[in-house]
């Protein structure tokens, strides 16, 4: 299993990013250096706008809380995902890597689409053991991202993205992250 994109599909996507890269900054300069991001309402709708978050206040209220908790004490995705399920009675994989790469931009986002990209899924709610298996997609994620990074592809995705985002600060992994999310399969 490995990423494939090509160079056409890497510069087919670049343009793409630009709308939810500003958004992506924006989060991102929020939670750099602040610690009651998690209250602001501002920063609530546009984070739930961005990660498309459709749940109610008590769950937000346990997420934000939780976003707040991580950053304050460094936790790992697998924490992460024990803890939002002992909140919400769900393993919620999507959000609990959306939580992490908040916090820690060198961590990949499950997402549906970058899945379906990598023609990966997660495992299904009746699963035996569920969590741990969330865990090792997610790890396996984290590697594949470092394998294509390290590709001629890879490095070259990297390189375009600065040449058409010059002014941008992020990481390689949401370099990534932002083109596969943009590259439909």
């Amino acid at each position: 299993m490995t990423i494939t994109l090509t160079r056409k599909q890497i510069d087919a996507a670049l343009p793409k990013v630009e709308q939810g890269l500003g958004q992506y900054l924006w989060l991102q300069g929020k939670i750099v250096g602040q610690n009651a991001f998690h209250q602001d309402t501002e920063f609530r709708r546009k984070y739930n706008h961005f990660y498309r978050v459709r749940r109610g206040t008590g769950w937000q209220d346990a997420f934000y809380g939780l976003m707040e908790r991580a950053k304050r004490e460094q936790l790992q995705f697998h924490v992460v995902l024990d803890l939002l399920h002992q909140a919400t009675n769900r393993y919620e994989a999507s959000f609990a890597s959306k939580l992490i790469a908040t916090i820690n931009p060198s961590m990949p986002v499950i997402d549906s689409i970058v899945l379906k990209n990598l023609g990966l899924r997660l495992p299904y709610t009746t699963s035996t053991n569920r969590a741990v298996q969330i865990c090792k997609l997610h790890q396996k994620l984290t590697a594949l991202f470092g394998t294509f990074l390290s590709t001629e592809d890879g490095k070259y995705l990297v390189e375009q993205f600065k040449a058409k985002y010059p002014n941008v600060n992020i990481t390689e992994v949401k370099m990534l992250d932002l083109v596969l999310w943009q590259t439909r399969a």
